[in-house]
């Protein structure tokens, strides 16, 4: 499944490893991770992991790499986590000598560059990475081991979304065999700061719910920065107003500092990746999200309106 890719991975002696805006525990970890396999079997090649990567777990897995601009313009660049070049992170992606991309999302046919693995099968970008290991023989380092774990355990949901429990949970044995203690990892995510426990008590005090069957919640900048917080994260948390009876749709929007508005989709019922194209965005078939360029009760009351039409059309 992976052969072109090792084939570019083996033509270039700079590689520069690319993730998402707002890097997840897949996006950071998938980096981090393949960053050490490649370091292990080609201790030759220089491999670079760029963008803000997930801080709180560096003292653990490691920091990002600052690189010039000139590596870049002669590296590989692997594209990780991201179905689209429009949202990497480091936008001097498209200096690269050369394009590989790594992903699980939905394709949303925007990347031309060069070879790439997309697989909607597996919980998450990690996932792949450990079966590119599997695949070549690649040594596993425990750093990475520890990486990929945290890459799974957060993209799947704590393994609620796998769609391949067998194969999941197999590669889950082998991580820990090499040495991943999932307390240690959990432990940090777990952690709650007086800044969470504001943001989730905003949430909950400005819960909508629409008759057609929908929750939502909707942030501006006033809201934000009575918060000190950005719009990311706010719709991070849409997992909060999750599976409440009665409301297959959930959704969080949140007025942008450009005065744009992104929103963040859930469902357990109706296809939201397909209401995401609509508005350019993407992601999985019930999670995913977009920007539109105007905060207003305009383009929520569209946003309800499609999804309203969305569960009908599900539950005729």
């Amino acid at each position: 499944m992976f052969e072109q890719i090792i084939d570019k991975i083996e033509k270039y002696d700079s590689i520069v490893l690319f993730g998402h805006l707002n890097p997840d525990g897949d996006c950071y970890g998938s980096q981090i991770a393949l960053r050490a396999i490649l370091k292990e079997h080609y201790p030759n090649k220089q491999v670079f992991a760029v963008g803000s990567g997930l801080p709180k777990f560096f003292h653990l897995l490691g920091k990002m790499d600052q690189v010039s601009d000139e590596i870049v313009k002669n590296s590989l660049a692997v594209v990780l986590d991201s179905n689209d070049l429009n949202r990497v992170e480091d936008r001097r992606v498209f200096s690269a000598l050369d394009f590989v991309k790594i992903d699980h999302h939905i394709d949303n046919h925007s990347f031309h560059e060069g070879p790439e693995v997309i697989s909607t099968e597996v919980t998450s970008t990690s996932e792949l990475i450990c079966l590119l290991a599997r695949e070549n023989n690649y040594v596993i380092p425990l750093i990475a081991a520890k990486a990929l774990y945290l890459g799974i355990f957060t993209d799947s949901s704590r393994f609620q979304y796998a769609t391949n429990y067998i194969q999941l949970f197999d590669i889950l044995k082998e991580l820990i065999n090499l040495g991943v203690k999932p307390i240690e990892l959990t432990a940090i995510l777990n952690i709650v700061t007086e800044k969470n426990l504001e943001i989730k008590s905003f949430i909950y005090r400005n819960i909508q719910k629409d008759p057609g069957g929908i929750v939502y919640v909707v942030a501006s900048n006033e809201d934000r920065k009575s918060l000190g917080i950005t719009s990311t994260q706010v719709t991070a948390n849409t997992s909060l107003i999750s599976h409440i009876d009665g409301y297959p749709v959930w959704f969080i929007a949140s007025e942008t500092d450009n005065g744009g508005m992104q929103v963040e989709m859930r469902s357990n019922l109706i296809n939201v990746h397909r209401i995401a194209r609509i508005f350019s965005g993407g992601g999985h078939t019930f999670a995913a999200g977009f920007f539109v360029d105007k905060f207003s009760q305009e383009n929520i009351e569209k946003i309800l309106d499609i999804l309203r039409n969305a569960i009908k059309e599900k539950e005729a």
